[in-house]
């Protein structure tokens, strides 16, 4: 074989060696370009996805606040929620479009369920505008509303998965290609100098683009969980704020109960024991009928007197917090059949009137979570001050509380707990000791709950 026919061999061997690479090279660009626009479909399809619960639980909340407080301005962002959902419908059907089953069932079953709850809160809102906030207390109590947002939250949960599972695979499949591209790029370095020199540059180039698409899709990516942390947080303030006023309107609820109905019994008592003075009648049927009246109005008393330590004990507010807390566990325990041991500080801590009420019902709602669920003989109570905290401990010696219940959407009282240590920048934690029962430890931050002067203090006892 002459020089020519070598050369024409290896022009060929060199042309086809190109031509194989240029090939290979397209192939892994191609599978490249299809994890990229698999990933970004993802993300279009989470951010669509999270709209649309975002908007459920923005509605949700506005209409929660606006039947507890009854201002009409707690309804604009329900008002708001409600005009942009049918676009965020539309965006969540757009993007799932091209979905596989069953994520696309999935997709159409969250669309009806959403539907449904937006039409149980509208339904909920005209019952409290027409028939009042018992009627649409009564529809939130209800198992509808509930049930249907733990379903929307499995299902919103059950497609995130799938989705950041294919996200997943997406990206590894990208870094397998990256890398098979930048080996088929070098192989062609050493196969045509200046040819393949060309096409690694290009390849080079595209490579860099990705990298920047990949950068900007995680600062996108970034910037979404920064807004989820930052309307999280906007609901924790609003769920303590919605706490500190119903607070307040208990306490007004409170005072107005024993000086208008209080004042009211008193007199008729009085009343009705002048005209028994008065009339003098011995006959037995008169003074039964007498006697009867007089213990219904008692009983009248008694009723008032409990409602109003529901509402705002008043221990609390005339002596104090550690003497309401040893009612309340006194009588919680006595009315189960409860023994029960405590633990409070020599010299009682001066807090603010807001951790007093927050600290009395942490425990009233652990006391209350002992007697229905816990099955339990003994209950202990400590209160006691470690710098730089103020610990609270509830134990008793019962089944136990399961982990599924610290997740479960129905766990408000748990939930009222943790909100209430929050608002105070404080931590709750539950648990069970080895020796069995349940243990709540709350820490609240001495900073934030002693009362910082004695004309503080002097307010919070004249509350």
């Amino acid at each position: 074989m002459n020089s020519v026919a070598r050369q024409m061999l290896v022009v060929a061997l060199l042309l086809a060696t190109v031509v194989t690479l240029f090939v290979a090279a397209q192939l892994g660009q191609r599978r490249l370009e299809e994890a990229s626009a698999r990933i970004a479909l993802t993300s279009q399809r989470l951010q669509a996805l999270a709209d649309v619960w975002q908007l459920l639980r923005q509605a949700e909340s506005s209409q929660r606040g606006y039947i507890l407080v009854g201002n009409a301005e707690y309804l604009t962002p329900f008002q708001q929620a409600a005009a942009g959902f049918d676009g965020a419908l539309q965006r969540l059907a757009a993007a799932y479009s091209g979905a596989r089953e069953p994520t696309r069932s999935d997709v159409a079953q969250l669309e009806q369920l959403s539907d449904a709850k937006f039409g149980e809160m509208r339904s909920t809102i005209e019952a409290f505008g027409i028939r009042g906030r018992a009627a649409a207390l009564e529809i939130i109590r209800t198992d509808l509303g509930t049930s249907t947002m733990a379903q929307i939250d499995d299902l919103v949960r059950k497609i995130e998965a799938h989705d950041s599972a294919e996200a997943v695979e997406a990206s590894r499949r990208w870094h397998i290609n990256r890398w098979v591209s930048i080996a088929t790029t070098s192989a062609a370095l050493v196969a045509s100098t200046g040819l393949l020199l060309l096409l690694s540059r290009l390849t080079l180039r595209q490579l860099r683009s990705k990298e920047r698409e990949t950068e900007q899709l995680a600062a996108r990516q970034a910037e979404l969980e920064q807004l989820v942390e930052s309307r999280t947080e906007e609901l924790s303030e609003l769920s303590t704020h919605l706490q500190s006023v119903a607070e307040q309107e208990k306490a007004a609820l409170s005072r107005e109960l024993h000086d208008e109905l209080g004042g009211l019994l008193v007199a008729a008592r009085m009343d009705l024991s002048w005209l028994e003075e008065r009339i003098g009648s011995d006959d037995p049927e008169v003074r039964g009928y007498f006697r009867r009246v007089q213990e219904a109005l008692q009983a009248g008393v008694d009723i008032k007197r409990r409602v109003i330590e529901s509402l705002r004990p008043t221990l609390l507010d005339n002596l104090g917090l550690v003497p309401a807390l040893r009612w309340q566990v006194a009588e919680a325990c006595e009315r189960a059949g409860l023994r029960h041991l405590e633990h409070y500080p020599e010299e009682e801590p001066a807090l603010t009137p807001q951790a007093s009420i927050a600290v009395f019902r942490i425990v009233q709602e652990a006391l209350a979570n002992v007697l229905k669920h816990a099955r339990a003989t003994a209950v202990e109570v400590t209160l006691e001050t470690a710098e730089p905290w103020l610990l609270v401990r509830v134990r008793d010696d019962g089944v136990g509380v399961p982990p599924e219940r610290l997740l479960a959407l129905r766990a408000h009282g748990l939930a009222a707990m943790r909100q209430r240590a929050r608002g105070l920048g404080g931590h709750w934690h539950v648990q069970r000791p080895a020796s069995g029962g349940t243990e709540i430890e709350v820490r609240l931050p001495l900073a934030r709950v002693l009362a910082r002067a004695t004309g503080e203090s002097r307010r919070r006892r004249e509350a």
